[in-house]
This record gives C-alpha cells, sequence and structure tokens, in this order.
C-alpha cells in the first residue's frame, strides 16, 4: 500500500502519467512543458560555491596594532601563487602601500606589511587573503585589532 501511495505522489509530482494529447506516454513528444526549472549537473539552479583547492594558510599575524603602528601578515602556500590581501576597515579596504597583490617565493611564503593609518576606528578588522595558481583558488581568513 505504501509503495503504491509513493507511487501516486510521485506521477502527481510530475503532473500526471500523460500529458495532453493522444500519445499517452509519460513526458512523450506531445507533453507540455510545465514551466518549472528543474536542476541537473548541467543546468544548475543557483550558482555553484566557489571550491577553494589551493592551500593558504596564515602563519604569522599581528593580533593588536596601534594606529599609525606597523602590522603584518605572513602566509604559507604553493610556490608562484599570486595573492592579494584585503583589509577591511569600517570605513572600506585599505589602499595603504605594503598591500599589493604578490607572487609566493620558492618556500610559498608572502608577507605583508602596511601602517595602520591614525584615523582607523578601533576595534576588530577582518582580513582576507586570496590566491591563485592556474585554475586553483584558495583563501585564508584572519583579523586583527585595532587599540
Amino acid at each position: 500500500m505504501k509503495r503504491l501511495l509513493i507511487l501516486a505522489l510521485v506521477v502527481a509530482g510530475c503532473g500526471g502519467a500523460a500529458a495532453s494529447g493522444s500519445s499517452g506516454q509519460l513526458g512523450g513528444p506531445s507533453a507540455q512543458p510545465s514551466g518549472a526549472v528543474l536542476a541537473d549537473k548541467n543546468h544548475p539552479t543557483d550558482p555553484p560555491d566557489v571550491i577553494f583547492d589551493l592551500a593558504v594558510k596564515v602563519t604569522k599575524r599581528t593580533a593588536s596594532v596601534a594606529r599609525n603602528a606597523r602590522a603584518s601578515v605572513t602566509i604559507k602556500t604553493t610556490t608562484g601563487a599570486e595573492c592579494g590581501i584585503d583589509v577591511q576597515y569600517a570605513t572600506g579596504s585599505s589602499t595603504a602601500d605594503g598591500l599589493e597583490p604578490k607572487t609566493a617565493n620558492t618556500s610559498g611564503a608572502i608577507t605583508w606589511k602596511w601602517v595602520v593609518a591614525r584615523d582607523v576606528k578601533k576595534g576588530g578588522v577582518p582580513i582576507v587573503i586570496t590566491c591563485t595558481l592556474g585554475d586553483q583558488t584558495g583563501r585564508a581568513d584572519t583579523s586583527l585589532k585595532v587599540k
């Protein structure tokens, strides 16, 4: 009985056993599209999530920094990876000297050093580092506290 009920629900969910027309086949040539968008692996309904397949690890960072003082972040990734850093102050992303994109050295390391401006608000500051190498992408998130 349960199987019959499940089958009836599946058929009802598909719009019935046959669409209008004389073929009588489920989804046959005379079936009318229902207007519903169905997802499959070739036509997803939502954009795919970004897959981070390049290792990026924060190995050293300034945890707390005074305004008008130097901060730094060091990462380890794959040699030759190109990486950018986004220091996200409350007023927007920092454009300080030293925060330019860099390429990982032969040991896969990159260090960014910059001066935190005098007018930066005190509090937590998120930092996002993204790296690419060929078709691989990686990301590391960290933060620092401006005191």
